[in-house]
């Protein structure tokens, strides 16, 4: 993931599609079988698209490939490089990028999610979100949020998942969102398992000072199976 001048808050608000694991104890519902979904299985390359209103970011991720080969990137050219790019892209040279497999947010959904509504396919969710442990910040951010997950019924997988902030909030003492709204829809992987199709977040507030209002979209497509 990108990161710019804003980086707090475009880092908190982008750790919702990492947060740490924890098994849910719920009876088999439909979000359980979701939730139960192995996140093992073939390697896919794939290429991403990251845009925000100070980066229009693309390449290729293959995770399958060595460190220093798994990333390469379309644009920006790397002389425009920031300092924060290239830690980004270090960072999933490093296979620390996540918020690919949509099984990763069910780390984030406790076990009290309580059933609003259902389909003869579907069912969706609302949620508090789980702070990751490893991540000391999203403790003071995510209790402000609530989410809603759609799950499929017939075929195991999370579907969408969306996080909000119902009202301003103030995740440190020097920053204060006004807004905020996470999106992401899925999509099958060609074994089944549903991928992050599209992610968008939409994020204001201000923080040392200066105001920020953005929205960020990161996309995943052309799934190509690799081997490890």
């Amino acid at each position: 993931m990108i990161f710019s001048l804003r980086a707090l808050p475009l880092h908190l608000a982008l750790i919702s599609s990492s947060l740490s694991i924890m098994p849910p104890a719920l009876a088999q519902t439909p979000l359980k079988r979701a939730l139960a979904v192995t996140e093992n299985g073939p390697t896919y390359s794939y290429a991403i698209s990251y845009v925000t209103s100070e980066i229009n970011a693309a390449g290729r991720i293959n995770p399958s490939r060595p460190v220093g080969q798994r990333v390469k990137v379309s644009r920006p050219a790397k002389s425009t490089w920031t300092k924060e790019f290239k830690k980004a892209v270090k960072e999933i040279e490093n296979n620390r990028y996540k918020g690919f497999w949509c099984s990763e947010m069910a780390k984030s959904i406790p076990a009290n999610a309580r059933l609003i509504s259902q389909t003869a396919t579907t069912a969706t969710y609302a949620f508090k979100p789980l702070p990751d442990p490893e991540e000391k910040a999203s403790k003071k951010f995510v209790k402000h949020l609530t989410g809603r997950v759609t799950v499929d019924k017939k075929r195991p997988a999370i579907l969408t998942y969306s996080l909000s902030a119902p009202k301003s909030f103030k995740p440190a003492i020097f920053a204060r969102i006004s807004k905020f709204k996470l999106k992401t829809s899925c999509a099958r992987a060609p074994d089944g398992r549903t991928y992050v199709k599209s992610s968008k977040i939409a994020i204001a507030g201000s923080a040392l000072g200066k105001s920020f209002d953005d929205n960020v979209t990161r996309t995943h497509s052309d799934l190509r199976r690799v081997s490890r």
